[in-house]
């Protein structure tokens, strides 16, 4: 780990709500996304 990034870091494994918001945000985006792309849905 370099020193760049140090809030990230420091936010993703502090925080927990952090990587809920997270997975919640993909798979919102990922079931919005398969709607609006034609032949997405199987």
């Amino acid at each position: 780990m370099g020193p760049h990034l140090p809030g990230l870091f420091n936010l993703l494994t502090g925080e927990p709500y952090a990587m809920i918001f997270w997975v919640r945000f993909q798979i919102i985006f990922m079931e919005v996304g398969s709607r609006w792309v034609p032949g997405a849905e199987e």
